[in-house]
């Protein structure tokens, strides 16, 4: 994750604002639900999210903490390539620390929504295993992904699946998903730049263990035009009957540089 903080640092301290960016409608995996929308963001922009922290309660009073950074850019139009890296804190009757998988993703919408046709994109992704908690091997997944706005409500659908050996139980597989499908609402208000989140979805952990469906509730407010924060709450439901809960709080932001731009269009951004 240090490499992750290091290319940030460096970013940020290069880059200018993004002016007029709504990214509060810009659903990221884990900010604060798993499950995401069609749209990249803004062709030319970089993102950066992060988790603060993730709290999941264990059976028996364990739990665990994570720290989710995440680092987007708009690399094409219609298109972009992120890396996340997670550090997590797991205590069942002793604490241990580590990374977990690095994730590196590439998002690309097939087509604008319209009135019809709902908005289409595809998400390859690979997971590489950076940490104790980030299992031993190499997986490569593909997710698909549909959005469609239906006045101020939004509803989403993913669908994914990984590829790659299966996890020894214990080792972190259980932080990279086999197969994944489920349903997100979104709904937003008039003048507030808010939005109202909740899914409902299935997930294999990669190391053969059961399915587990988990239930999300959450939120995300545009503070100005380059920060967002969000919240959420969860509920994990196994297929043996166990329960837990969790939570989580995040911010995000976006920037850019000013020489990404074409020449005409950075001095009508200067007028």
């Amino acid at each position: 994750m240090f490499y992750l903080w290091s290319i940030l640092v460096l970013l940020m301290s290069l880059s200018e604002p993004v002016y007029g960016q709504s990214d509060y409608r810009n659903l990221d995996p884990g900010r604060p639900i798993s499950i995401e929308d069609a749209q990249p963001i803004e062709f030319r922009a970089f993102e950066f999210q992060l988790g603060l922290p993730r709290y999941i309660g264990h059976r028996g009073g364990g739990y665990s903490l994570s720290v989710e950074p995440g680092l987007t850019w708009g690399l094409i139009k219609d298109g972009e390539v992120g890396l996340e890296g997670e550090g997590v804190a797991r205590h069942d009757g002793e604490t241990k620390s580590g990374l977990a998988a690095t994730e590196i993703h590439l998002l690309y919408n097939l087509n604008q929504e319209s009135e019809t046709l709902p908005a289409f994109a595809v998400r390859p992704e690979i997971f590489l295993p950076t940490g104790p908690f980030g299992g031993d091997h190499l997986h490569a997944g593909l997710k698909g992904i549909v959005s469609k706005t239906l006045g101020m409500n939004r509803f989403h659908l993913n669908g994914a699946y990984t590829a790659g050996p299966t996890e020894a139980p214990g080792q972190g597989g259980d932080r990279v998903g086999r197969s994944l499908y489920g349903i997100a609402y979104e709904r937003t208000f008039p003048i507030l730049f808010a939005v109202l989140l909740a899914d409902l979805y299935a997930v294999r952990p990669i190391d053969g263990g059961r399915t587990e469906v988990i239930s999300e509730l959450g939120g995300r407010l545009q503070l100005t035009p380059t920060w967002v924060v969000d919240a959420g709450l969860f509920r994990l439901v196994r297929s043996e009957g166990e329960s837990r809960y969790g939570f989580t709080v995040g911010v995000s932001t976006v920037f850019s540089f000013r020489r990404f731009f074409p020449v005409t269009q950075r001095k009508g951004g200067e007028g």
